[in-house]
């Protein structure tokens, strides 16, 4: 009887084992055909792998790693990574600090309408750091990332509006209209060129 036992809990824990082993056979194809995809130049897989390294997910963590990921993608216009990249630059978290080249990366990302970049942004022009302190940019930043839903942006603009004048508030808003509608053209844009390139195909 506990012969026969014995041999079933074997047999069970041998199960277990190949089921185990399985599973990390399958990540590891996953991870795989995310790296091809990366090397490949995609920019969506290259900001997912620059995630996996950031929190160790599937991989050993490693900083240097991620912030290499991030900035394959960045280059090509990835909001995500460019804003990863950004905060990873500022702290110096896999890259030596450097604010400039981090408020760089924001503004790309803040420009392509990234809400957290485009808080970031309001929130330097708003304390003077690593550019020059400027109330209508931070209003404007502000406005734009709580339209795109940030809540922290929605609160602060409520705040930061107390401390300007009618007439700072009026020409904020309408550097955030210009904006948005400079946005726009620049997506109908993006798609007619598009539609003509598939027309071409």
């Amino acid at each position: 009887m506990n012969s026969f036992s014995n041999g079933l809990g074997l047999a069970a824990l041998f199960l277990i084992l190949c089921g185990s082993n399985a599973l990390a056979q399958e990540t590891l194809t996953e991870l795989e055909q995310l790296r091809k995809s990366a090397e490949a130049g995609e920019s969506a897989t290259q900001f997912d792998l620059g995630n996996r390294y950031l929190y160790g997910d599937g991989v050993v963590a490693d900083d240097f790693e991620a912030a290499r990921w991030f900035r394959e993608a960045a280059e090509q216009d990835n909001n995500n990574a460019q804003y990863n990249l950004g905060v990873m630059t500022m702290q110096g978290k896999g890259v030596i600090v450097d604010l400039p080249q981090a408020i760089e990366w924001f503004l790309k990302a803040a420009n392509q309408g990234d809400a957290p970049a485009q808080f970031t942004m309001a929130t330097l022009y708003a304390n003077g750091r690593g550019v020059e302190q400027d109330p209508l940019q931070a209003h404007m930043w502000f406005t734009l990332a709580a339209s795109g839903g940030h809540r922290a942006a929605a609160a602060n603009l409520v705040l930061y509006q107390e401390m300007l004048s009618d007439r700072q508030i009026v020409e904020a808003q309408r550097l955030a209209t210009a904006w948005i509608e400079n946005f726009n053209m620049k997506l109908t844009d993006d798609e007619n060129t598009a539609a003509v390139r598939t027309g071409e195909q």
